[in-house]
């Protein structure tokens, strides 16, 4: 048996197949929203598949991508949440202004970040300093991280769509 790529090359037309999974950008009418929706369907697939540490790893990721698309095209390098609440607060943003949604949205991120200050919780089984992974939080009730997910979802894309 001979090892058969499953990734096309860029210049091929068989990325617009009906069952081919685009993973570049270079064809996306709107990238930022795309990567956005993408992770936050893998991460409800997680959730829904109760695949724990996957799903609170997905989540972090969609809340930070969702916080730097708040801030494009200028975000600050690194992965900390509170860093990137911390700028958006810094440049008025109406995420922290106030009100209900957005209250419930980023009290879900700073409670992401309570969970993974250092972005590697959930990626690896341990931390970067040999810890086992999730270790200050013993599970999740999926409806309610699912509810905020999909909060957190709809915010940013509501706001990205203006």
């Amino acid at each position: 048996m001979t090892y058969l790529s499953p990734f096309g090359d860029i210049t091929t037309s068989e990325h617009n197949g009906p069952d081919a999974l685009c993973l570049s950008r270079t064809h996306c009418a709107n990238a930022v929203g795309e990567t956005i929706a993408e992770f936050y369907l893998a991460a409800i697939a997680a959730i829904d598949g109760r695949a724990a540490q996957p799903a609170f790893f997905l989540a972090r990721q969609l809340a930070e991508l969702g916080l730097k698309a708040l801030h494009a095209p200028d975000f600050p390098a690194g992965h900390s949440l509170t860093r990137l609440l911390d700028s958006l607060r810094g440049r008025g943003d109406e995420l922290l202004a106030g009100g209900t949604e957005q209250d419930l949205v980023v009290a879900f991120v700073r409670d992401l970040d309570h969970h993974d200050a250092a972005g590697d919780q959930g990626r690896y089984p341990t931390t970067r300093n040999g810890d086992l992974a999730l270790a200050t939080v013993c599970c999740a009730d999926p409806t309610l991280l699912r509810e905020h997910v999909d909060r957190l979802y709809d915010y940013v894309q509501r706001r990205l769509a203006r």
